[in-house]
């Protein structure tokens, strides 16, 4: 790992300890007083861990104290009342009723005034309306019925009801829900009848004339959409499969270019043609394969393939440039320039080049080590951007509940 990667480490080690002693500040909760503050009005009981020391009795001793807030006086709690019954009055019917004519649902809340004051609600007539306000439209009349709601509001330790009533009056119904009612009336009537073993559709309600139709399901096209999101997807995963490998395969072909040149030099310089050394670094590649002494190498398997190009008859030169297209590298088509070059002119100064070559090619294989190094170190970066925030979350939560509201 280089300089930079360890500042940037460093960097983030020293975050953490910057928000571990923030979080450690925020939290003190007791001052140089032995004064701790409580929470405010309608807030929770704040839990403080603290030591305490009794002479040489008790030393450093763990004591939880469960701190109340703030108790709401009888004064106060009459004030929040007052405010929740106002609360009530604005929210509890729906907009453009008024408690003499009601037909939508009515709304309960559990919470008023901030949440100081809480409400339990009964009714006197759940036939009407249900515990969630919703109206029962079945069990009313034209002439309206009168409901009475009664919420027993608590603030804090004192308690108050609030009692009022309503008039509830069945809901206008339009064209479409009027003949949906009729027809739900017609089967529950088909549904009542015993002993028919067959369940028969109202063809009529109130002269109008119903047709009756299985739904389908279009089970085809979600199969046909669903097949062909998975082709997709698939495609989608082969195509990526094969870019990776691609690309593993250019990083195996650059780190090994360098080994390729040193071995045709230290054959060449030993007194082998081109041909009896590309020969002999095929032959041996070969063998270790079926030893199982190295992995397959990709470079490699295209020089066995030249190899036999050769063997079979090819010229020298065509291989070599078959060789050079199927790296695809440019390392490699400049090797096998130098080598189609000498082809023509002869071996003299092939050694003199492919030195130089494989000087060149470990000052880049060094430099590819080192890219691939700090591509490493940035792929790093998320998981600890992601660990930062986990630990982030893991101090600032606990902190941010034990605030005091």
């Amino acid at each position: 790992m280089n300089k930079k990667k360890w500042m940037e480490v460093g960097l983030v080690c020293l975050l953490f300890l910057f928000l571990a002693g923030y979080v450690e500040a925020s939290e003190k909760s007791l001052n140089h007083q032995n004064e701790i503050v409580r929470g405010k009005e309608g807030s929770r009981d704040n839990l403080v861990e603290l030591t305490v020391d009794a002479g040489d009795l008790l030393k450093a001793y763990d004591y939880e104290l469960m701190v109340p807030a703030v108790k709401i006086t009888e004064k106060q709690a009459k004030k929040y009342f007052t405010q929740a019954e106002r609360e009530i009055d604005a929210s509890f019917f729906s907009q453009g009723e008024t408690g003499e004519h009601v037909t939508t649902a009515v709304n309960m809340k559990e919470n008023y005034v901030g949440g100081l004051v809480k409400a339990e609600w009964s009714l006197d007539h759940y036939d009407v309306v249900d515990t969630d306000g919703q109206i029962l439209s079945d069990e009313l009349t034209k002439q309206g019925t009168l409901v009475q709601a009664t919420a027993d509001l608590r603030c804090g330790e004192e308690k108050e009801s609030y009692v009022f009533s309503f008039m509830v009056f069945p809901r206008k119904l339009s064209k479409e829900e009027q003949i949906l009612v009729d027809i739900q009336n017609a089967v529950e009537q088909e549904g009542n009848q015993k002993g028919k073993e067959v369940f028969i559709l109202p063809d009529e309600v109130n002269g109008i004339q119903l047709e009756w139709k299985e739904k389908k399901q279009h089970l085809v096209l979600k199969v046909f959409f669903f097949e062909l999101i998975v082709v997709i997807l698939l495609r989608l995963v082969i195509l990526e499969r094969a870019k990776t490998e691609q690309n593993k395969r250019k990083e195996q072909m650059s780190l090994d270019y360098s080994e390729v040149v040193s071995k045709l030099l230290i054959l060449l310089g030993s007194g082998m043609s081109l041909k009896q050394s590309w020969n002999r670094i095929s032959a041996q590649y070969l063998d270790k394969r079926q030893k199982n002494e190295c992995t397959e190498r990709y470079v490699y398997e295209e020089m066995v393939i030249t190899n036999y190009e050769i063997c079979d008859g090819e010229s020298e030169r065509i291989a070599y440039e078959k060789f050079a297209e199927r790296t695809g590298l440019g390392p490699y088509q400049r090797l096998v320039r130098i080598l189609i070059q000498n082809l023509q002119t002869g071996s003299r100064g092939l050694c003199e080049l492919l030195e130089q070559e494989a000087a060149d090619a470990m000052e880049e294989r060094k430099a590819y080590a080192r890219k691939l190094g700090e591509e490493a170190g940035t792929k790093m970066l998320l998981p600890l951007v992601l660990m930062l925030g986990i630990v982030i979350a893991i101090i600032m939560v606990p902190a941010m509940l034990s605030f005091k509201l």
